[in-house]
């Protein structure tokens, strides 16, 4: 996305807003998204928080990235915050991981693998709005292996008769 960045969140928050709108006021518990670069996770966790902040929404859901067993440098990151949190408060952590963001964030050290290859970005680079918007709705990480990515993906094929790949239906 590189300098297209912008507007690849303002789009993803369109998505948002619209899934906002559909659901007419009912609540919603959970939203999982799959995430790569996390451009799309962050960009819905901000369009939820304005929402609620706007009183659109009541509360917000928990909020879950879900990420491939061959890649999840975003888990890995939200491990790291939340055990440093165990110590101090959620956003002492978030301040101190923002602070020191090689220390929580960083690319793989060998190249990841899986048959959703869409999201294996060598790193969450949205990863701080990620675990700030995890941490703060009680959401976490999900991370999956591969037979779980092609049971998502046939019952995508089989229930929605939607021609998803991996990476879609992650």
């Amino acid at each position: 996305q590189g300098p297209d960045n912008g507007l690849t969140i303002d789009g993803g928050k369109t998505l948002a807003f619209e899934l906002i709108g559909q659901l007419a006021g009912k609540p919603l518990d959970r939203l999982l998204i799959q995430v790569g670069g996390g451009a799309l996770a962050s960009a819905c966790i901000q369009a939820f928080v304005e929402a609620h902040r706007s009183g659109a929404i009541k509360k917000l859901p928990r909020f879950h990235a879900i990420q491939t067993r061959g890649g999840f440098p975003l888990a890995r990151a939200f491990d790291l915050v939340q055990e440093r949190a165990a110590h101090t408060t959620i956003d002492e952590a978030l301040n101190h991981a923002r602070a020191h963001r090689s220390r929580f964030m960083w690319p793989w050290e060998t190249e990841p693998e899986s048959i959703a290859h869409g999201i294996l970005d060598d790193e969450t680079y949205d990863w701080f709005a990620i675990v700030w918007g995890m941490l703060h709705t009680q959401g976490h990480p999900i991370v999956v292996d591969e037979d779980t990515l092609r049971e998502a993906n046939n019952a995508v094929h089989e229930t929605l008769a939607v021609p998803a790949c991996h990476t879609g239906s992650a």
